[in-house]
């Protein structure tokens, strides 16, 4: 999938780039427009230690990079729409709206196929 355009704020103006989070606003080809959150390492252990955790709750994901900078975060976008025709960015994009269903289908085929081997080890 090819990217029109990315929009974030400009990195120079954050306190550490190396220590942060921004959104990222995605304009695929089509038009359509997606919004991910890009983070760094630190920015996460930063957050872990704000909340008084030892890990994040669950949430939407972060896309993590080493640093916020325009250069890093353009070819990241690049790399995520390309992949599998923007597979990633999109799993990104959807992964808070995903209905529990789908997971749970996915989980029941997955079990039948695991029982299907079993019983081919069997025989």
């Amino acid at each position: 999938m090819l990217v029109k355009k990315i929009s974030f704020p400009n990195p120079n103006e954050l306190e550490d780039i190396e220590n942060d989070n921004i959104d990222v606003f995605v304009e695929l080809e089509d038009g359509y427009v997606c919004t991910v959150v890009v983070s760094t390492p630190k920015n996460l252990k930063s957050l872990m230690n704000k909340n008084k955790m030892d890990f994040l709750k669950p949430g939407c994901p972060f896309i993590i990079v080493k640093k916020l900078t325009k250069e890093i975060i353009e070819e990241m976008i690049k790399v995520y729409a390309e992949e599998d025709n923007g597979y990633w960015l999109k799993l990104y994009q959807f992964s808070g709206d995903i209905d529990m269903s789908i997971f749970n289908k996915l989980q029941a085929e997955h079990e039948e196929y695991l029982k299907e081997l079993d019983e081919l080890d069997n025989s």
